[in-house]
């Protein structure tokens, strides 16, 4: 599946998180209002900002993306951007760079990634269908803290509290619940995590472009919940 390129946009800003959804219940006589979820513990949403389409490759790389996305019908992997965040290695008192992004296509790559890993972690015990509870060992990087994100298996998690530790492992309380169930060992990505998205519909995706040649644009996606059920 196509991975899409916010690496060549470079989109500032970038809004992410997992957004449930809730209705009212209904007001009581004394007050009490009740609150209902009715997604099962929410789901990603991702807007990215200001994204340069300067130059003749980018225009072209941005059409062929508009024409590919289908409206919103056609579901791909969004990059969650969450480095500045995620459990990064330290090197020298500092907090260690990471290699060049290496992607496998100049338009519609299906692997993007550092050159050389920069956080490797994994899931090590099994988890079920919607799990709320992972356990996660970092074998490069900084302990895992809340507030982190990452994927596994193309599905986005957020650490909302770290339960328990065991050096480098920690049981993480995570949202939203696991759309699959999970392997041990399955790998945990926080260099370049991604969730399976579709755009939202009804956006003007149009660029304008000044000059022939200088652009902007902006876009937003939904997770996509229904995509392999």
């Amino acid at each position: 599946m196509f991975i899409f390129p916010a690496h060549l946009f470079n989109p500032d800003p970038v809004k992410v998180d997992v957004v449930p959804r809730v209705i009212s219940g209904g007001t009581s006589l004394s007050g009490d209002e009740d609150v209902i979820e009715t997604d099962g513990g929410g789901r990603w949403e991702i807007s990215y900002g200001n994204m340069d389409v300067d130059g003749i490759h980018l225009q072209r790389v941005w059409d062929a993306w508009t024409s590919h996305l289908a409206g919103g019908a056609q579901t791909v992997l969004v990059p969650i951007l969450s480095l500045g965040t995620a459990p990064r290695p330290v090197a020298g008192g500092q907090l260690a760079d990471p290699s060049d992004i290496y992607a496998d296509d100049d338009f519609f790559p299906t692997e993007v990634r550092f050159g050389s890993p920069h956080i490797i972690a994994t899931v090590i015990a099994d988890a079920t269908l919607r799990a709320t509870t992972l356990q996660i060992s970092v074998a490069q990087g900084a302990r895992v803290e809340p507030g982190m994100k990452f994927s596994v298996n193309n599905r986005g998690f957020k650490i909302e509290r770290v339960l328990s530790r065991a050096g480098m492992a920690a049981t993480c309380k995570v949202s939203p619940p696991a759309r699959e169930a999970i392997v041990a060992g399955t790998a945990a990505n926080f260099d370049w995590p991604v969730v399976l998205c579709r755009a939202v519909i009804g956006q003007d995706l149009s660029a304008a472009i000044s000059l022939g040649m200088f652009g902007e644009t902006s876009i937003s996606f939904v997770e996509d919940t229904s995509y392999g059920s």
